[in-house]
């Protein structure tokens, strides 16, 4: 089955790829924008999807995976630097990070992506808009200025929400420090 889904929060995607796995559609693959789910017993696996450090290659990476993988946990797929791994629920409960502080660095790397790409996008349109300002016979440029915009203001709300994951885990942190 393939099922066509966007999102721009990875704890909502790694929930959902959970409860397709809870009605028995266990992940296959992703290729933008479609999902793809074999059908098997429901329940069988628990899914976690993770943002490798740099582009998700070379050695570091390569170890990483080789060691995710000696601990009996699949790579399902893996995607420049998003990996999507899954465990059978038989070998109990499934986590990828241990401690606050591992989860406050996945969450750095979800916060660096989103606010590059924000700010980006708003030079991009700053740009745009002020080219259009010289010359107005290039209309295409009030276009490409408003999709600039218009993703600059999508990507607020998955920010605000990472900065607000982010202060979790450094209060979480904190009280542990005391």
């Amino acid at each position: 089955m393939r099922k066509f889904k966007i999102f721009m929060d990875d704890a909502k995607e790694e929930q959902w790829i959970n409860d397709m796995a809870s009605q028995g559609w266990h992940f296959k693959s992703f290729n933008f924008p479609l999902y793809s789910f074999d059908k098997g017993e429901p329940a069988e696996y628990e899914y976690r999807t993770e943002m490798l450090e740099g582009f998700g290659y070379g050695k570091a990476a390569n170890e990483y995976l080789d060691f995710v993988q000696s601990t009996g946990i699949e790579v399902v797929q893996k995607r420049f630097n998003w990996v999507y791994f899954r465990q059978h629920k038989s070998k109990g409960n499934f986590e990828l990070y241990s401690d606050q502080s591992s989860k406050l660095s996945y969450v750095n790397r979800i916060f660096t992506i989103y606010s590059t790409l924000a700010v980006l996008n708003l030079i991009a349109a700053i740009i745009n808009g002020s080219v259009l300002l010289l010359d107005e016979s290039l209309r295409f440029n009030s276009f490409i200025a408003g999709l600039n915009t218009g993703v600059f203001i999508a990507l607020l709300y998955p920010l605000a929400k990472t900065v607000y994951r982010k202060q979790n885990l450094k209060r979480e942190i904190a009280m542990y420090e005391k």
